[in-house]
Parts: structure tokens; sequence; C-alpha cells
């Protein structure tokens, strides 16, 4: 399977993964209690074609079973050989096992990545990579951030705050509805658009490249849409997995008019509804470090979580990447007046 770098730790080998054996990647990941989209081989694909560069998938095999690995989009910039991180996370996988045995697969999966000689920025992983203490014996840096989950299993309404659900009677009165709607990109985006000028932010994204990541995730997204009672969309989310444990809030967007109503609110309600009934046991909501996001996630029920990143990132890269992170948005800044 793959290419492989020689022993490390044991008989552990890291392989890395071409596109014929992606599938089994996908496939493998599914089966893991934590398997999450982003280190999907259909979103790291579909990463690489929206923003450039390289799909590297390295897989730690222990003789020929895989048990553990790390999706990677790679830019080659002259000599340099340059990680950039997928949005939201961007975790390393590691199957079920013993404390000891977990190690051992880091461990031999980050000595694979310093030999590539690879500048990485932070890596964010999913809120069940708590231990990465052979990310710390390896001299990466680790920082910590916060997200919240709501366990869908437990979860009702009654959890929700009184607050947000004097908005849900609010959207009843205004008649909107909820649904289920085929994946609309375009749709999604000028709201997501309308979202961010409130806030006086830029979008990260152009319309083309949020197409190529929302056709990619096919029925591993979920599309949830609130409508006037004119059919005018209000508020629209989407949603991703990848198996049936837990979904993640991706992307989410309210026109002026849809917060007057408390569309967002009725979208959320019906969205968690959905997940449950649908099997999901958690719902991440996908970051949670500045103060009113945090809060504002809270009032739906849900528990704060700490969720670890890990780096490797030369100091004189650290020094230089301010520069390149400026020309990087003017760039975006540019492409977006184009798309």
């Amino acid at each position: 399977m793959g290419r492989r770098t020689g022993a490390l730790m044991s008989d552990l080998t890291v392989c890395e993964l071409g596109q014929s054996e992606w599938e089994h990647w996908d496939q493998w990941l599914a089966l893991q209690p934590w398997g999450s989209p982003f280190s999907a081989a259909w979103w790291l694909d579909a990463n690489c074609r929206a923003f450039g560069g390289r799909p590297l998938l390295l897989g730690v095999l222990d003789r020929d079973q895989l048990v553990g690995g790390v999706a990677l989009r790679v830019m080659d910039v002259g000599p340099l050989h340059m990680v950039r991180s997928s949005m939201l996370y961007n975790p390393v996988v590691i199957a079920a096992g013993s404390a000891h045995s977990r190690q051992k697969v880091l461990g031999t999966l980050l000595e694979d990545v310093a030999r590539r000689r690879l500048v990485v920025p932070p890596l964010t992983c999913t809120p069940d990579m708590v231990d990465l203490r052979q990310a710390v014996w390896h001299h990466w840096n680790m920082t910590a951030g916060w997200t919240v989950m709501s366990d869908l299993t437990t979860w009702t309404v009654e959890d929700v705050s009184r607050s947000e659900r004097e908005k849900i009677k609010k959207s009843r009165r205004a008649e909107v509805t909820a649904c289920i709607e085929p994946p609309d990109a375009d749709l999604l985006y000028e709201l997501l658009q309308a979202t961010m000028s409130r806030q006086g932010q830029s979008m990260r994204l152009t319309r083309g490249q949020l197409r190529t990541l929302i056709e990619a995730a096919g029925t591993h997204g979920m599309q949830t849409t609130v409508r006037d009672e004119d059919g005018t969309p209000l508020s629209s989310g989407f949603d991703m997995s990848h198996g049936t444990r837990v979904a993640y809030d991706i992307w989410s967007g309210t026109s002026a008019s849809g917060l007057a109503k408390g569309a967002a609110v009725a979208r959320y309600v019906f969205r968690q509804r959905e997940l449950r009934a649908r099997g999901y046991e958690y719902l991440d909501w996908c970051g949670a470090n500045l103060p009113g996001v945090s809060d504002f996630k809270l009032e739906f029920g849900g528990a704060l979580t700490t969720r670890l990143a890990i780096s490797r990132e030369p100091l004189w890269f650290r020094a230089l990447f301010p520069a390149y992170v400026r020309l990087s948005e003017l760039r975006g800044s540019l492409k977006q007046r184009e798309g």
C-alpha cells in the first residue's frame, strides 16, 4: 500500500497514500469513533482544487493495517514545502487503542513529517485528540482553543436558553419554514456575505471556492434553510460529517430580515432535531474562541470543550509569515472581486 518511508518505531511504517488508495482511507476513516470530514481524501482533494497545492495523505501502518494518519495540503514555494491547514480542523487521526500504542503512532507520524522538512502551521485537532505528548517531546508547538459540543443523544429544545426560545416563538409568528434542501452554494454564499458584511468582515471564500467544496461534500453534507412565507431565503447553514457519530457546523448565514424574524434560531433548533433523528451523537459547533461567539453557541445547550493544535514552524518562518499572510489576503481580495 503506497510508498513507505521505513520503520521508525517497532514495526510501524508511514505510507504516502496514492489516489488509488484514497477510497480505502475514507472507508477506514468512517469506521473511526472520531473520524471527521476534515481528514477525508475527498475533502483534501476539494481543498487542493479550490485553493491550490498538492495533496499529501500520510497513513501509518502496523504491518498492513492502517492505524493512523493525516491529510495535508502542501504548497511548494521554491525549496519550501508549506502545509496549508484546512479550515476549522486539520486533525491527526489515530485508531482506538491503548494510550501507549496511540502515542507510538503519533510519534511515528511526526518523525516522518519532520523528515520531509514540511513547514507546518497549527493543525487543529478534533476534541478527541487530547493526548499529544509526543508532539511536545518532538519539539512541536502546541496551543489550545475551544469549541462547543452538543450531546444530541440527550439534547431537547428545553436545553436552549429562554431568550433564544423567545426567538423561536417570534419565528412561528412570522410563519417562517425550516427544511432540508438540496445543496445550493449560491444561496448560501449570498447569506454568508450578508452576515460577514454586518460584522464588518470580508469573505474568506470566493463563490467558486464555496461551490467546489459543497459539491465535493455530496452525501456528507446537509444544508438547512429557513424561508419566509413568500419563499424568500432568510437563513441557511451547511453541516458535514464522515460517518454517523459527529456532525460539524461548517458555514451559516442569515439576512437582516431573517435575524429580525428569528430565522437563525429556528434553523439551529431544526438542524439539531434533524441530526438527532438521523442518529448523530454529537454536533461540533467548530470554534468558540471569541467571547461573543462562544456565549451565543452555548445558548443552545452545548458544553465548552478544549481543542488542541500542533505546529512545526522554524523561527525564521514565524518572523516572515505575517507579511506572507498580508500578501495572501490581498490576493484573496482581488480574486473575490474577479469572482
